[in-house]
């Protein structure tokens, strides 16, 4: 079954009209489809003979708009993008993008014979082998992490999803950001932690700590 996954477009125009860089899917971080996309998950990738994986607007295959090479890291799928400017409504999706109209990727995959796994406790499903059929672009992003990085600015925090999120970006393991989410620092150093698992905030940067009081300050919680 074909799924879908949205980011935050990280726009960036290329030297040549049509063509740019963004990431398609964000790695290591719980969406609002409270899905994890593990580091490197995509196994396969259907590309077109020469290499390059097809773009389409809203996964509508009748208007494939350009081609991009892809490739992952650390943070998530990088995708290298060049649309046909020779098509009408790829030059009109062009000027979408540049103007933040158009500010979302979004990926068509499929999970691979045991590539999830579904969290009973935290509902979480965690995607660890797909299949990469096509990258879209489209007008809006599920995954608010990336949203927030993409942004800067602003926003709310306004569930402890959203917090464990902001929390994450500051540094805290997934494990650490539930902890401290849920129960405040002192759950680092409760039952089931110890010191080779979870860190004692005392150890955490001034610069982290400081970080966090100033961010949480910025943004209104719930």
């Amino acid at each position: 079954m074909m799924q879908y996954k949205e980011t935050a477009l990280e726009f960036k125009a290329g030297a040549e009209p049509g063509s740019f860089t963004g990431y398609g899917a964000m790695f290591e971080n719980t969406d609002d489809g409270n899905d994890i996309i593990k580091q490197n998950a995509f196994k396969k990738i259907r590309t077109k003979a020469n290499g390059m994986i097809r773009i389409p607007l809203y996964h509508d295959m009748r208007r494939v708009v350009g081609e991009g090479k892809v490739t992952q890291d650390e943070k998530g799928l990088v995708v290298e993008g060049k649309l046909n400017m020779s098509l009408s409504y790829a030059q009109d999706a062009y000027e979408l993008m540049k103007d933040g109209t158009l500010d979302a990727m979004s990926v068509g995959f499929t999970v691979l014979d045991k590539g999830a796994a579904y969290d009973e406790d935290y509902r979480v499903r965690t995607i660890s082998k797909a299949e990469l059929w096509e990258v879209s672009i489209v007008p809006f992003g599920m995954n608010r992490k990336a949203k927030i990085r993409t942004i800067k600015s602003g926003g709310e925090i306004d569930n402890i999803r959203d917090f464990e999120a902001h929390l994450r970006d500051l540094g805290f393991s997934q494990r650490e950001a539930k902890a401290i989410a849920s129960s405040g620092f002192g759950a680092l150093h409760r039952d089931g932690g110890d010191a080779d698992s979870l860190r004692d905030v005392s150890g955490q940067s001034s610069e982290t700590l400081d970080a966090l009081k100033e961010s949480i300050a910025m943004k209104p919680l719930f």
